[in-house]
């Protein structure tokens, strides 16, 4: 067995890795986004050619020379005699699935259903990115004609509305059955020679899971990124009564996995250590989210805007379990309410019950264009009579809150100043961790002081934005949890990915943690 780190190796995000058997038989995890090595040479508005998308990430080497690219993007091979039987999402961030647009369409992808749902959510609510197409029509080479307007003979355009052009039809495959149209779906048990499965892991997006295979007579197991729920029984029944039993199932996921691989030996583990680099001295989990922003609620009656990210499911139901308390409705932006409207096609667990239903609006933006899901989902608000415009917000704004963050902000001008002034904002979401995320986060300031709405999860301090995180709990596992499961499971081999300190792991397992790019068992 072979595993190499193409990518994820002593950075956080754009984890790829490719894993070949003795009979070069290969699979591979993630295919996301390295963030930091992407802004080394990109930015918002300066991007690879759409026409050479992969020539140009190929020579800046930001993807790796092997034959796994869409034909209709990419024509050239490479030294690669491997054959690839599938490519594992472990869960809908961009870190972990952002280039996977890019992967030849005959490679199943396998995920959790919820994962395909956040994905489609995403992919179907902004504009068209090559990057993370999943579906639609196949990029063609330049024509005759397209040469004689001008466009270079070497470079793959768009289809437009042409009815000849072949459509992207992905091979996709789930832990349990699931038939969706547009795709190719496959069966698991077909994917790999050996035991295979997948389990999910509780992070800070629905659907996250980890893979447990068999290969050349090793266990291995890859983690993806997670985080742990309670851990004591205490806890466990703190949460079922005041959050649920499926939020409280939920939180167990991380538990699970870990139980099922202590009779797998010899075992070699993937996993992630996030967290292990960054000094924090708060350790929230959603239970703390649940109760900070409880204490909020109850002491305003002004509008209230919470900033968090719908695709992280699980933060919605909090936020709507702790307006139904008190007596408000959620309120969302169209993008974010096709979030609930895929998840309810894809996965029946967290279709909202009726109760949940009657707290849920959507607001109706001042917005000329909208996109695919997006446009769907406001059109079936509207026949729901959900849909609501600003002046019901204007008129009794204390039974509202709304979802809005950053880029959703200029759809606030449309509410009254009185409203606005003296409203709470709560921001339940990441800290800025790059000097870009930090010029945003003070300029989002300007907007909280224009028009007197206090914030809350975030203040200014001497120039700076200070994010006070009691909104917001962290989806990678702490030290001192990551520690404790490791001891309890006893790995053979250890091999860190997704960590700025690798180091810390080989000072508590010794020659157990793998190191090297490249290493075969």
């Amino acid at each position: 067995m072979r595993i190499e780190i193409l990518d994820g190796h002593r950075n956080i995000g754009g984890n790829k890795i490719r894993v070949v058997d003795s009979e070069n038989d290969a699979f591979l995890l993630d295919f996301g986004l390295n963030f930091s090595r992407w802004g080394e040479f990109f930015e918002e508005f300066l991007n690879p050619r759409t026409g050479r998308i992969l020539h140009d990430l190929l020579k800046l080497n930001m993807v790796p020379r092997l034959n796994i690219y869409r034909e209709d993007l990419f024509d050239g091979k490479f030294e690669d005699p491997v054959n690839y039987s599938f490519l594992f999402l472990s869960h809908a961030h961009a870190d972990h699935t952002g280039m996977v647009g890019l992967i030849d369409e005959k490679i199943p992808l396998l995920m959790t259903g919820e994962t395909l749902a956040v994905m489609n959510a995403s992919v179907k609510t902004t504009n068209s990115n090559v990057l993370i197409q999943l579906d639609g029509k196949k990029r063609r080479k330049a024509s005759e004609k397209d040469v004689e307007n001008g466009i270079r003979p070497d470079l793959t355009v768009s289809p437009g509305r042409s009815k000849n052009t072949e459509r992207l039809v992905r091979c996709v495959s789930f832990p349990k059955r699931t038939e969706l149209d547009g795709y190719r779906t496959v069966e698991m048990s077909t994917l790999w020679k050996d035991d295979l499965f997948v389990e999910p892991v509780y992070h800070s997006v629905i659907g996250a899971a980890g893979l447990v295979v068999k290969v050349d007579g090793f266990w291995l197991a890859y983690t993806g990124d997670f985080r742990t729920g309670p851990e004591t029984p205490e806890e466990e029944r703190y949460w079922l009564d005041t959050l649920g039993e499926k939020r409280l199932s939920l939180s167990l996921r991380t538990f699970q996995f870990f139980e099922k691989l202590k009779d797998k030996r010899p075992i070699v583990l993937i996993v992630e250590g996030t967290r292990l680099a960054r000094e924090e001295n708060v350790e929230n989990t959603e239970k703390d989210v649940y109760e900070n922003a409880t204490k909020v609620f109850r002491k305003t009656k002004n509008l209230i805007l919470v900033d968090f990210p719908v695709r992280h499911l699980e933060r919605l139901f909090t936020f709507l379990k702790v307006c139904m308390e008190n007596n408000r409705k959620l309120t969302l932006m169209p993008k974010d309410y096709a979030y609930l409207i895929e998840m309810e096609r894809v996965e029946p667990l967290w279709k909202l019950s009726e109760e949940e239903k009657s707290h849920i609006r959507v607001y109706h933006p001042g917005k000329l264009t909208y996109i695919n899901l997006e446009k769907e989902a406001l059109i079936k608000a509207k026949s729901e009579g959900i849909l609501i415009p600003p002046n019901e917000i204007n008129y009794s704004p204390g039974e509202y809150t709304l979802v809005a963050g950053y880029w959703d902000f200029p759809h606030i001008l449309d509410l009254d100043e009185n409203v606005l002034n003296g409203a709470i904002y709560i921001h339940s979401t990441s800290e800025a961790y790059t000097e870009e995320q930090e010029i945003d986060a003070r300029r989002f300031m300007n907007w909280l002081r224009y028009f007197n709405i206090k914030p809350f999860g975030l203040k200014e301090r001497n120039g700076s934005v200070v994010f006070t995180k009691e909104f917001h709990a962290s989806g990678h596992v702490s030290p001192r949890s990551l520690e404790a499961i490791l001891n309890d499971l006893k790995p053979d081999y250890i091999v860190p990915v997704h960590t700025l300190n690798p180091n810390w792991f080989v000072e508590r397992w010794k020659e157990r943690v793998l190191l090297n790019d490249v290493i075969v068992l």
